[in-house]
Protein backbone atom coordinates (compact mmCIF):
# COMPACT_ATOMS: atom_id res chain seq x y z
CA UNK A 1 0.00 0.00 0.00
CA UNK A 2 2.51 2.39 1.24
CA UNK A 3 4.57 1.95 -2.40
CA UNK A 4 1.30 2.22 -4.51
CA UNK A 5 -0.06 5.23 -2.62
CA UNK A 6 2.52 8.22 -3.97
CA UNK A 7 0.55 11.05 -4.87
CA UNK A 8 -3.28 9.07 -5.01
CA UNK A 9 -6.29 9.55 -3.54
CA UNK A 10 -6.86 6.91 -0.95
CA UNK A 11 -9.95 5.11 0.17
CA UNK A 12 -9.66 2.93 3.11
CA UNK A 13 -13.33 1.07 3.50
CA UNK A 14 -13.75 -0.90 6.94
CA UNK A 15 -11.26 0.78 8.36
CA UNK A 16 -10.62 -0.93 11.73
CA UNK A 17 -7.51 0.74 13.14
CA UNK A 18 -6.55 2.95 9.91
CA UNK A 19 -3.28 0.85 9.77
CA UNK A 20 -3.65 1.24 6.01
CA UNK A 21 -4.16 4.35 6.09
CA UNK A 22 -1.02 4.90 8.03
CA UNK A 23 0.92 3.14 5.30
CA UNK A 24 -0.47 4.96 2.38
CA UNK A 25 0.03 8.12 4.22
CA UNK A 26 3.03 7.19 5.26
CA UNK A 27 3.76 6.58 1.49
CA UNK A 28 3.03 10.12 0.48
CA UNK A 29 -0.83 9.40 -0.58
CA UNK A 30 -2.29 12.74 -2.09
CA UNK A 31 -5.22 12.39 -0.23
CA UNK A 32 -6.91 9.25 2.32
CA UNK A 33 -10.11 9.13 3.28
CA UNK A 34 -11.20 6.31 6.04
CA UNK A 35 -14.32 5.06 6.66
CA UNK A 36 -16.04 2.99 9.18
CA UNK A 37 -19.44 3.17 10.70
CA UNK A 38 -17.40 2.48 14.16
CA UNK A 39 -16.84 5.44 16.18
CA UNK A 40 -14.48 3.60 18.57
CA UNK A 41 -12.44 2.52 15.09
CA UNK A 42 -12.41 5.93 13.51
CA UNK A 43 -10.72 7.72 16.87
CA UNK A 44 -7.98 4.77 16.59
CA UNK A 45 -7.69 5.17 13.14
CA UNK A 46 -6.74 9.24 13.99
CA UNK A 47 -4.84 8.65 16.91
CA UNK A 48 -2.39 6.42 14.91
CA UNK A 49 -2.07 8.66 12.53
CA UNK A 50 -0.96 11.18 15.14
CA UNK A 51 1.18 8.42 16.40
CA UNK A 52 2.94 8.50 13.17
CA UNK A 53 2.84 12.18 12.94
CA UNK A 54 0.87 11.91 9.86
CA UNK A 55 -1.29 14.69 10.43
CA UNK A 56 -3.17 17.42 7.94
CA UNK A 57 -6.38 17.86 6.43
CA UNK A 58 -5.93 15.87 3.57
CA UNK A 59 -6.50 13.41 5.93
CA UNK A 60 -9.70 13.18 5.84
CA UNK A 61 -12.46 10.61 8.40
CA UNK A 62 -16.32 9.67 7.82
CA UNK A 63 -18.06 7.92 10.14
CA UNK A 64 -20.83 5.81 7.76
CA UNK A 65 -22.02 2.35 6.73
CA UNK A 66 -20.19 1.30 3.82
CA UNK A 67 -22.99 1.05 1.26
CA UNK A 68 -24.54 4.42 2.23
CA UNK A 69 -20.91 5.87 1.78
CA UNK A 70 -20.62 4.22 -1.68
CA UNK A 71 -24.09 5.66 -2.72
CA UNK A 72 -23.38 8.79 -2.26
CA UNK A 73 -19.96 9.30 -2.81
CA UNK A 74 -21.25 7.99 -6.89
CA UNK A 75 -23.94 11.09 -6.47
CA UNK A 76 -20.74 13.37 -5.66
CA UNK A 77 -18.40 12.02 -8.49
CA UNK A 78 -15.77 11.17 -6.06
CA UNK A 79 -12.56 9.53 -7.47
CA UNK A 80 -10.20 7.08 -5.81
CA UNK A 81 -7.07 6.18 -7.70
CA UNK A 82 -6.58 3.29 -4.93
CA UNK A 83 -8.74 1.97 -2.59
CA UNK A 84 -8.20 -1.00 0.02
CA UNK A 85 -11.56 -2.73 0.93
CA UNK A 86 -11.17 -5.22 3.90
CA UNK A 87 -14.76 -6.04 5.28
CA UNK A 88 -15.49 -8.65 8.07
CA UNK A 89 -16.43 -12.23 7.21
CA UNK A 90 -19.60 -11.59 8.70
CA UNK A 91 -20.12 -7.99 6.56
CA UNK A 92 -23.36 -8.42 4.32
CA UNK A 93 -24.37 -5.30 2.70
CA UNK A 94 -27.56 -4.04 4.54
CA UNK A 95 -29.28 -2.83 1.29
CA UNK A 96 -29.11 -5.76 -1.01
CA UNK A 97 -28.72 -8.52 1.57
CA UNK A 98 -25.26 -9.62 -0.68
CA UNK A 99 -21.54 -9.55 -0.25
CA UNK A 100 -20.07 -6.80 -0.65
CA UNK A 101 -17.55 -6.45 -3.70
CA UNK A 102 -16.40 -2.95 -4.65
CA UNK A 103 -15.34 -3.78 -8.36
CA UNK A 104 -18.62 -5.17 -9.03
CA UNK A 105 -20.91 -3.04 -7.00
CA UNK A 106 -19.04 0.32 -7.52
CA UNK A 107 -16.57 0.34 -10.36
CA UNK A 108 -16.84 4.04 -10.79
CA UNK A 109 -14.78 4.78 -7.20
CA UNK A 110 -11.80 2.82 -8.83
CA UNK A 111 -9.90 4.84 -11.55
CA UNK A 112 -7.90 3.56 -13.61
CA UNK A 113 -5.13 5.47 -15.27
CA UNK A 114 -3.58 4.84 -18.46
CA UNK A 115 -6.80 5.06 -20.59
CA UNK A 116 -5.28 6.22 -23.98
CA UNK A 117 -6.32 2.91 -25.74
CA UNK A 118 -9.95 4.05 -24.44
CA UNK A 119 -9.53 7.26 -25.91
CA UNK A 120 -8.49 5.71 -29.32
CA UNK A 121 -11.61 3.80 -29.31
CA UNK A 122 -14.03 6.65 -28.65
CA UNK A 123 -12.02 8.34 -31.73
CA UNK A 124 -12.35 5.44 -33.98
CA UNK A 125 -16.27 5.40 -33.06
CA UNK A 126 -15.95 8.74 -34.24
CA UNK A 127 -14.26 9.11 -37.39
CA UNK A 128 -16.05 5.62 -38.00
CA UNK A 129 -19.21 7.25 -37.64
CA UNK A 130 -18.12 10.44 -39.91
CA UNK A 131 -16.95 8.30 -42.63
CA UNK A 132 -20.37 6.08 -42.77
CA UNK A 133 -22.09 9.12 -42.62
CA UNK A 134 -20.37 10.85 -45.42
CA UNK A 135 -20.67 7.72 -47.48
CA UNK A 136 -24.63 7.82 -46.62
CA UNK A 137 -25.03 11.33 -47.97
CA UNK A 138 -22.85 10.61 -50.99
CA UNK A 139 -24.87 7.58 -52.01
CA UNK A 140 -28.37 8.66 -51.19
CA UNK A 141 -30.24 10.60 -48.07
CA UNK A 142 -33.41 9.71 -48.91
CA UNK A 143 -32.70 6.04 -49.12
CA UNK A 144 -30.84 5.83 -45.65
CA UNK A 145 -32.60 8.69 -43.82
CA UNK A 146 -32.48 6.44 -40.79
CA UNK A 147 -29.26 4.72 -40.99
CA UNK A 148 -27.78 8.95 -41.04
CA UNK A 149 -30.21 9.56 -37.82
CA UNK A 150 -28.14 6.73 -35.96
CA UNK A 151 -24.83 7.78 -36.93
CA UNK A 152 -25.16 11.11 -36.24
CA UNK A 153 -25.94 9.96 -32.99
CA UNK A 154 -23.30 7.80 -32.70
CA UNK A 155 -21.02 10.90 -33.45
CA UNK A 156 -22.52 12.74 -30.48
CA UNK A 157 -22.46 9.61 -28.35
CA UNK A 158 -18.98 9.64 -29.18
CA UNK A 159 -18.28 13.37 -28.16
CA UNK A 160 -20.49 12.94 -24.82
CA UNK A 161 -17.60 9.48 -24.05
CA UNK A 162 -14.57 11.53 -24.43
CA UNK A 163 -15.98 14.16 -22.14
CA UNK A 164 -16.67 11.98 -19.43
CA UNK A 165 -13.11 10.16 -20.50
CA UNK A 166 -11.89 13.47 -19.68
CA UNK A 167 -13.97 15.11 -16.86
CA UNK A 168 -15.11 11.82 -15.11
CA UNK A 169 -13.63 8.63 -15.10
CA UNK A 170 -13.02 5.81 -17.51
CA UNK A 171 -15.52 3.97 -16.22
CA UNK A 172 -18.29 6.07 -16.56
CA UNK A 173 -17.02 6.89 -20.32
CA UNK A 174 -17.51 2.82 -20.65
CA UNK A 175 -20.64 2.98 -18.97
CA UNK A 176 -22.05 5.40 -21.56
CA UNK A 177 -20.45 3.83 -24.21
CA UNK A 178 -21.96 0.63 -23.25
CA UNK A 179 -25.65 1.46 -22.69
CA UNK A 180 -25.27 4.33 -26.14
CA UNK A 181 -24.03 1.80 -28.32
CA UNK A 182 -26.32 -1.06 -27.18
CA UNK A 183 -29.03 1.75 -28.01
CA UNK A 184 -27.86 2.45 -31.30
CA UNK A 185 -27.10 -0.73 -32.54
CA UNK A 186 -30.56 -1.99 -31.67
CA UNK A 187 -32.62 1.29 -32.82
CA UNK A 188 -30.61 0.20 -36.51
CA UNK A 189 -31.84 -3.11 -36.34
CA UNK A 190 -35.46 -1.38 -35.57
CA UNK A 191 -35.31 0.98 -38.45
CA UNK A 192 -35.14 -1.88 -40.66
CA UNK A 193 -31.45 -3.31 -40.95
CA UNK A 194 -33.04 -6.60 -38.80
CA UNK A 195 -30.82 -9.34 -37.78
CA UNK A 196 -27.40 -8.45 -39.93
CA UNK A 197 -24.36 -9.07 -38.89
CA UNK A 198 -23.53 -5.68 -37.79
CA UNK A 199 -25.64 -5.97 -35.04
CA UNK A 200 -24.50 -9.47 -33.76
CA UNK A 201 -21.21 -8.44 -33.97
CA UNK A 202 -22.30 -4.78 -31.88
CA UNK A 203 -23.73 -6.96 -28.99
CA UNK A 204 -20.80 -9.59 -27.90
CA UNK A 205 -18.37 -6.65 -28.29
CA UNK A 206 -20.41 -4.36 -25.94
CA UNK A 207 -21.28 -7.32 -23.38
CA UNK A 208 -17.39 -8.34 -23.32
CA UNK A 209 -15.95 -5.10 -22.97
CA UNK A 210 -18.66 -4.28 -20.46
CA UNK A 211 -18.31 -7.62 -18.63
CA UNK A 212 -14.64 -5.99 -18.21
CA UNK A 213 -15.15 -3.11 -16.92
CA UNK A 214 -18.32 -2.99 -15.64
CA UNK A 215 -18.82 -5.85 -13.56
CA UNK A 216 -20.98 -8.85 -13.63
CA UNK A 217 -24.17 -6.83 -13.40
CA UNK A 218 -24.09 -4.95 -16.09
CA UNK A 219 -22.77 -7.41 -18.42
CA UNK A 220 -25.58 -10.04 -17.29
CA UNK A 221 -28.22 -6.82 -17.49
CA UNK A 222 -27.21 -6.38 -21.36
CA UNK A 223 -27.14 -10.09 -21.85
CA UNK A 224 -30.81 -10.06 -21.23
CA UNK A 225 -31.82 -7.18 -23.08
CA UNK A 226 -30.00 -8.18 -26.23
CA UNK A 227 -31.28 -11.77 -25.55
CA UNK A 228 -34.99 -9.94 -25.72
CA UNK A 229 -33.95 -7.55 -28.87
CA UNK A 230 -32.65 -10.52 -30.98
CA UNK A 231 -35.79 -12.46 -30.44
CA UNK A 232 -37.78 -9.72 -31.23
CA UNK A 233 -35.89 -8.61 -34.06
CA UNK A 234 -36.16 -12.15 -35.63
CA UNK A 235 -39.92 -12.42 -34.75
CA UNK A 236 -39.92 -8.84 -36.89
CA UNK A 237 -38.20 -10.22 -39.71
CA UNK A 238 -39.71 -13.02 -40.14
CA UNK A 239 -43.22 -11.23 -40.55
CA UNK A 240 -41.52 -9.32 -43.02
CA UNK A 241 -41.22 -5.90 -40.41
CA UNK A 242 -37.64 -5.50 -40.51
CA UNK A 243 -34.89 -6.17 -42.71
CA UNK A 244 -36.81 -4.35 -45.73
CA UNK A 245 -34.16 -1.35 -45.47
CA UNK A 246 -32.27 -0.85 -48.69
CA UNK A 247 -28.78 -3.00 -48.16
CA UNK A 248 -26.14 -0.61 -47.68
CA UNK A 249 -23.10 -1.08 -50.21
CA UNK A 250 -20.24 -3.06 -50.53
CA UNK A 251 -18.06 0.06 -49.38
CA UNK A 252 -20.41 0.48 -47.13
CA UNK A 253 -19.88 -2.66 -45.82
CA UNK A 254 -16.52 -2.88 -46.00
CA UNK A 255 -15.53 0.74 -43.96
CA UNK A 256 -17.81 -0.55 -40.74
CA UNK A 257 -16.13 -3.58 -40.77
CA UNK A 258 -12.77 -2.38 -41.08
CA UNK A 259 -13.78 0.19 -38.25
CA UNK A 260 -15.65 -2.95 -36.44
CA UNK A 261 -12.12 -4.56 -36.49
CA UNK A 262 -10.25 -1.65 -35.46
CA UNK A 263 -12.25 -0.98 -32.35
CA UNK A 264 -12.08 -4.37 -31.46
CA UNK A 265 -8.38 -4.69 -31.63
CA UNK A 266 -8.14 -1.26 -30.16
CA UNK A 267 -10.33 -2.75 -27.25
CA UNK A 268 -8.88 -6.09 -26.91
CA UNK A 269 -5.50 -4.18 -26.50
CA UNK A 270 -6.86 -2.03 -23.90
CA UNK A 271 -8.27 -5.10 -22.07
CA UNK A 272 -5.14 -7.47 -22.32
CA UNK A 273 -3.08 -4.24 -20.56
CA UNK A 274 -6.03 -4.04 -18.02
CA UNK A 275 -5.42 -7.96 -17.69
CA UNK A 276 -1.83 -7.61 -17.57
CA UNK A 277 -2.35 -5.12 -15.33
CA UNK A 278 -4.25 -6.83 -12.65
CA UNK A 279 -2.34 -10.06 -13.28
CA UNK A 280 0.89 -8.27 -12.26
CA UNK A 281 -1.10 -6.77 -9.25
CA UNK A 282 -2.27 -10.15 -8.30
CA UNK A 283 0.86 -11.91 -8.45
CA UNK A 284 2.37 -8.67 -6.31
CA UNK A 285 -0.41 -9.68 -4.10
CA UNK A 286 0.11 -13.44 -3.94
CA UNK A 287 3.96 -12.86 -3.35
CA UNK A 288 3.02 -10.59 -0.44
CA UNK A 289 0.39 -12.63 1.55
CA UNK A 290 3.06 -15.61 0.99
CA UNK A 291 5.85 -13.81 2.60
CA UNK A 292 2.43 -12.51 5.05
CA UNK A 293 1.64 -16.32 5.52
CA UNK A 294 5.13 -17.05 6.40
CA UNK A 295 5.89 -14.61 8.80
CA UNK A 296 2.65 -14.98 10.53
CA UNK A 297 3.46 -18.44 10.70
CA UNK A 298 6.72 -17.70 11.94
CA UNK A 299 5.81 -15.63 14.67
CA UNK A 300 2.95 -18.09 15.34
CA UNK A 301 5.85 -21.06 15.69
CA UNK A 302 7.99 -18.19 18.12
CA UNK A 303 4.61 -17.76 20.26
CA UNK A 304 3.83 -21.57 20.69
CA UNK A 305 7.88 -21.91 21.18
CA UNK A 306 7.10 -19.23 23.93
CA UNK A 307 4.02 -21.36 25.61
CA UNK A 308 5.65 -24.24 25.08
CA UNK A 309 8.58 -23.34 27.17
CA UNK A 310 6.80 -22.38 29.95
CA UNK A 311 6.98 -24.16 32.77
CA UNK A 312 3.72 -24.00 34.36
CA UNK A 313 0.20 -24.70 32.71
CA UNK A 314 -0.94 -22.12 30.26
CA UNK A 315 -4.77 -22.35 28.30
CA UNK A 316 -7.01 -20.72 26.68
CA UNK A 317 -10.96 -20.77 26.39
CA UNK A 318 -14.09 -19.17 24.66
CA UNK A 319 -16.89 -17.32 26.22
CA UNK A 320 -18.46 -20.74 26.33
CA UNK A 321 -15.54 -22.02 28.76
CA UNK A 322 -14.31 -24.96 26.02
CA UNK A 323 -10.64 -25.20 25.37
CA UNK A 324 -9.38 -23.62 22.63
CA UNK A 325 -5.18 -24.23 23.40
CA UNK A 326 -3.32 -25.61 26.09
CA UNK A 327 0.85 -25.63 26.17
CA UNK A 328 2.40 -29.21 26.89
CA UNK A 329 2.95 -28.76 30.68
CA UNK A 330 -1.25 -28.78 30.66
CA UNK A 331 -0.97 -31.56 29.20
CA UNK A 332 1.21 -34.24 31.18
CA UNK A 333 -0.19 -32.54 34.23
CA UNK A 334 -3.47 -33.84 33.35
CA UNK A 335 -2.79 -36.61 31.56
CA UNK A 336 -4.25 -35.78 28.16
CA UNK A 337 -2.27 -37.72 25.02
CA UNK A 338 -1.85 -34.14 23.16
CA UNK A 339 -2.97 -30.80 23.02
CA UNK A 340 -5.33 -31.19 20.51
CA UNK A 341 -7.31 -33.77 22.63
CA UNK A 342 -7.69 -30.90 24.18
CA UNK A 343 -9.68 -28.52 21.96
CA UNK A 344 -13.41 -28.28 22.53
CA UNK A 345 -13.30 -29.93 26.60
CA UNK A 346 -14.43 -28.01 29.06
CA UNK A 347 -13.35 -28.21 32.98
CA UNK A 348 -15.62 -30.95 33.94
CA UNK A 349 -14.07 -33.49 30.81
CA UNK A 350 -10.31 -32.68 31.98
CA UNK A 351 -10.47 -32.99 35.59
CA UNK A 352 -12.57 -34.23 38.53
CA UNK A 353 -16.30 -32.52 38.84
CA UNK A 354 -15.07 -30.80 42.27
CA UNK A 355 -12.91 -28.94 39.59
CA UNK A 356 -16.06 -28.16 37.57
CA UNK A 357 -18.17 -26.77 40.28
CA UNK A 358 -15.06 -23.95 41.16
CA UNK A 359 -13.60 -23.62 38.33
CA UNK A 360 -16.57 -22.49 36.31
CA UNK A 361 -17.96 -19.86 38.78
CA UNK A 362 -14.45 -18.38 38.52
CA UNK A 363 -13.97 -17.98 34.75
CA UNK A 364 -17.41 -16.24 34.78
CA UNK A 365 -16.51 -14.26 37.20
CA UNK A 366 -13.18 -13.41 34.99
CA UNK A 367 -15.51 -12.96 31.68
CA UNK A 368 -17.29 -10.01 33.70
CA UNK A 369 -14.74 -8.66 35.18
CA UNK A 370 -10.80 -6.73 33.74
CA UNK A 371 -8.77 -8.83 35.29
CA UNK A 372 -8.13 -11.41 38.33
CA UNK A 373 -5.38 -11.72 40.46
CA UNK A 374 -3.18 -14.33 41.35
CA UNK A 375 -4.64 -17.19 43.77
CA UNK A 376 -3.53 -20.04 45.50
CA UNK A 377 -6.12 -22.78 45.57
CA UNK A 378 -5.80 -27.16 45.30
CA UNK A 379 -6.88 -28.59 42.29
CA UNK A 380 -6.76 -32.02 40.72
CA UNK A 381 -3.84 -32.79 38.84
CA UNK A 382 -3.40 -36.75 38.27
CA UNK A 383 -5.71 -38.10 40.73
CA UNK A 384 -3.49 -35.88 43.17
CA UNK A 385 -4.70 -32.69 44.80
CA UNK A 386 -1.89 -30.21 43.99
CA UNK A 387 -1.56 -25.99 45.25
CA UNK A 388 -0.97 -24.41 42.36
CA UNK A 389 -1.32 -20.58 41.76
CA UNK A 390 -3.81 -19.39 39.55
CA UNK A 391 -4.26 -16.50 37.64
CA UNK A 392 -7.13 -15.89 34.68
CA UNK A 393 -7.95 -12.79 32.36
CA UNK A 394 -10.75 -11.95 30.05
CA UNK A 395 -9.72 -11.59 26.03
CA UNK A 396 -11.13 -8.88 24.70
CA UNK A 397 -11.16 -8.04 20.81
CA UNK A 398 -13.52 -5.05 19.79
CA UNK A 399 -13.97 -4.21 23.53
CA UNK A 400 -15.69 -7.21 23.79
CA UNK A 401 -15.05 -10.60 25.86
CA UNK A 402 -14.50 -13.52 23.45
CA UNK A 403 -12.58 -15.65 25.85
CA UNK A 404 -10.21 -16.13 28.87
CA UNK A 405 -6.23 -16.93 29.40
CA UNK A 406 -5.05 -18.44 32.51
CA UNK A 407 -2.17 -20.02 33.98
CA UNK A 408 -1.65 -22.51 36.77
CA UNK A 409 1.84 -22.88 38.61
CA UNK A 410 2.18 -25.96 40.73
CA UNK A 411 3.42 -24.56 44.11
CA UNK A 412 3.18 -27.82 46.15
CA UNK A 413 6.67 -27.80 46.90
CA UNK A 414 7.17 -24.14 47.19
CA UNK A 415 4.19 -24.52 50.22
CA UNK A 416 5.30 -27.62 51.69
CA UNK A 417 9.00 -25.74 52.17
CA UNK A 418 6.91 -22.47 53.37
CA UNK A 419 5.33 -24.83 55.88
CA UNK A 420 8.26 -26.53 56.61
CA UNK A 421 10.24 -22.96 57.52
CA UNK A 422 7.35 -21.59 59.06
CA UNK A 423 7.62 -24.53 61.76
CA UNK A 424 11.16 -24.20 62.17
CA UNK A 425 10.85 -20.73 62.73
CA UNK A 426 7.45 -21.66 65.55
CA UNK A 427 10.09 -23.78 66.89
CA UNK A 428 13.28 -21.74 67.16
CA UNK A 429 10.89 -18.85 68.45
CA UNK A 430 9.48 -21.61 71.30
CA UNK A 431 13.44 -22.47 72.06
CA UNK A 432 14.70 -18.97 72.13
CA UNK A 433 11.04 -17.92 74.52
CA UNK A 434 11.56 -21.05 76.95
CA UNK A 435 15.43 -20.56 77.44
CA UNK A 436 16.04 -19.11 81.03
CA UNK A 437 18.25 -15.87 79.05
CA UNK A 438 17.82 -13.27 77.35
CA UNK A 439 18.72 -12.96 73.85
CA UNK A 440 18.20 -9.87 71.28
CA UNK A 441 19.91 -8.80 68.09
CA UNK A 442 20.70 -5.68 66.51
CA UNK A 443 21.51 -4.46 63.28
CA UNK A 444 24.50 -2.52 62.33
CA UNK A 445 23.15 0.82 63.47
CA UNK A 446 22.55 -1.04 66.50
CA UNK A 447 18.85 -1.03 66.68
CA UNK A 448 17.27 -4.04 67.89
CA UNK A 449 15.66 -6.62 65.23
CA UNK A 450 14.52 -9.04 67.61
CA UNK A 451 14.22 -10.36 71.17
CA UNK A 452 12.63 -12.69 73.22
CA UNK A 453 9.74 -12.95 75.40
CA UNK A 454 12.32 -13.00 78.81
CA UNK A 455 14.27 -9.35 77.24
CA UNK A 456 11.07 -7.70 76.70
CA UNK A 457 9.81 -7.99 80.06
CA UNK A 458 13.26 -6.45 81.45
CA UNK A 459 12.69 -3.89 78.81
CA UNK A 460 9.26 -3.22 80.12
CA UNK A 461 7.65 -4.13 77.11
CA UNK A 462 4.49 -6.28 76.73
CA UNK A 463 5.45 -8.27 73.72
CA UNK A 464 9.17 -8.53 72.06
CA UNK A 465 7.52 -6.69 68.87
CA UNK A 466 7.52 -3.65 70.67
CA UNK A 467 10.99 -3.83 70.52
CA UNK A 468 11.81 -3.92 67.00
CA UNK A 469 13.44 -0.89 65.68
CA UNK A 470 14.07 1.08 68.85
CA UNK A 471 17.68 1.60 70.23
CA UNK A 472 18.84 1.52 74.01
CA UNK A 473 17.95 4.85 74.62
CA UNK A 474 14.51 4.27 74.50
CA UNK A 475 14.62 0.93 76.96
CA UNK A 476 14.18 1.46 80.71
CA UNK A 477 17.85 1.73 80.96
CA UNK A 478 18.59 4.97 78.84
CA UNK A 479 21.13 6.04 81.85
CA UNK A 480 23.60 3.65 80.54
CA UNK A 481 22.72 3.19 76.53
CA UNK A 482 26.09 4.36 75.63
CA UNK A 483 27.91 1.99 77.49
CA UNK A 484 26.18 -0.98 76.45
CA UNK A 485 26.14 0.60 73.00
CA UNK A 486 30.08 0.84 73.11
CA UNK A 487 30.57 -2.39 73.92
CA UNK A 488 28.14 -3.44 70.80
CA UNK A 489 30.47 -1.35 68.29
CA UNK A 490 33.74 -3.21 69.84
CA UNK A 491 32.13 -6.24 68.17
CA UNK A 492 30.59 -4.66 65.17
CA UNK A 493 34.18 -3.48 64.45
CA UNK A 494 36.71 -6.31 65.62
CA UNK A 495 34.36 -9.48 64.39
CA UNK A 496 35.15 -11.03 67.36
CA UNK A 497 32.98 -12.39 70.21
CA UNK A 498 33.26 -11.07 73.65
CA UNK A 499 31.28 -13.96 76.41
CA UNK A 500 30.32 -13.56 80.19
CA UNK A 501 31.15 -10.32 80.63
CA UNK A 502 29.56 -8.55 83.84
CA UNK A 503 27.69 -6.00 84.01
CA UNK A 504 25.81 -3.50 86.18
CA UNK A 505 22.91 -2.36 84.86
CA UNK A 506 20.12 0.30 86.71
CA UNK A 507 17.11 1.48 85.54
CA UNK A 508 14.69 4.01 85.63
CA UNK A 509 13.51 3.21 89.25
CA UNK A 510 17.13 3.32 90.49
CA UNK A 511 16.92 -0.72 91.16
CA UNK A 512 20.41 -2.12 90.24
CA UNK A 513 21.40 -5.39 88.72
CA UNK A 514 24.22 -7.08 87.62
CA UNK A 515 24.33 -9.05 84.07
CA UNK A 516 26.82 -11.80 82.57
CA UNK A 517 26.66 -11.04 78.78
CA UNK A 518 27.81 -12.83 75.81
CA UNK A 519 27.61 -10.70 72.36
CA UNK A 520 28.94 -12.51 69.15
CA UNK A 521 28.94 -10.93 65.53
CA UNK A 522 26.07 -11.74 63.30
CA UNK A 523 26.97 -12.57 59.69
CA UNK A 524 25.47 -12.55 56.13
CA UNK A 525 26.33 -15.36 53.57
CA UNK A 526 29.31 -13.54 52.26
CA UNK A 527 30.84 -13.54 55.70
CA UNK A 528 30.21 -9.97 56.34
CA UNK A 529 28.92 -8.50 59.88
CA UNK A 530 25.59 -7.24 59.57
CA UNK A 531 24.63 -7.39 63.42
CA UNK A 532 25.57 -7.89 66.73
CA UNK A 533 23.85 -11.05 69.06
CA UNK A 534 23.26 -10.59 72.48
CA UNK A 535 22.62 -13.00 75.13
CA UNK A 536 22.75 -12.58 79.16
CA UNK A 537 21.46 -13.69 82.38
CA UNK A 538 20.31 -11.75 85.54
CA UNK A 539 23.21 -13.75 88.41
CA UNK A 540 22.47 -10.18 90.65
CA UNK A 541 21.28 -12.96 93.42
CA UNK A 542 24.67 -15.66 92.49
CA UNK A 543 26.98 -12.19 93.30
CA UNK A 544 24.80 -11.35 96.40
CA UNK A 545 24.52 -15.02 97.76
CA UNK A 546 28.76 -14.77 96.94
CA UNK A 547 29.20 -11.76 98.94
CA UNK A 548 27.28 -12.69 101.76
CA UNK A 549 29.35 -16.38 101.96
CA UNK A 550 32.56 -14.21 101.70
CA UNK A 551 31.20 -12.40 104.68
CA UNK A 552 30.41 -15.20 107.10
CA UNK A 553 33.92 -16.86 105.81
CA UNK A 554 35.86 -13.28 107.27
CA UNK A 555 33.99 -13.67 109.95
CA UNK A 556 34.47 -16.72 111.12
CA UNK A 557 38.20 -16.68 110.24
CA UNK A 558 38.16 -13.41 112.32
CA UNK A 559 36.34 -14.90 115.26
Amino acid sequence: ISKLAKGKDFLNLFAYTGAFTCAAAAGEAKTTLTVDRSETYLNWAKDNLKLNNLTGEHHAFIQSDTSMFLDQARRQGRKFNLAFVDPPSFFEDKLRKKAFDVNDDHPELIFHEGDSPLGHTIWLIFVGALIYGGLLVQASPQDYRGRIYGVGGLMVLAIAARLTLRYRSNVAAVRLLAVGGWIFATYAAFIGEGVRAPILIAYPVILIFSGWMLGVRYCLGLLVVSCVAVIFMGMGQQVGILGNLRPATPVMMTVVHLFVLAMSATLTIYLLDLFRERYREECRLNDEIKLHLKAVEKREGYQRALLENFPFMVWLKDEQGRYVTVNQAFVKGFGWPSAEAVVGKTDLDIAASTMEETARPEDLTVFTSSSLSPVEELIDIGGERRWCETCKSPVLVDGRVVGMVGYARDITARKAADAAIAESQNLLRAVIDTAPLRVFWKDRRLCYLGCNAAFARDAGMAHPQDVIGRDDYQMRWADQAEAYRAADRVVLESGIARLNVEERQTIADGQETWLRVSRVPLRNAQNETIGVLGIYDDITEARQAAAELEWHRNHSDSG
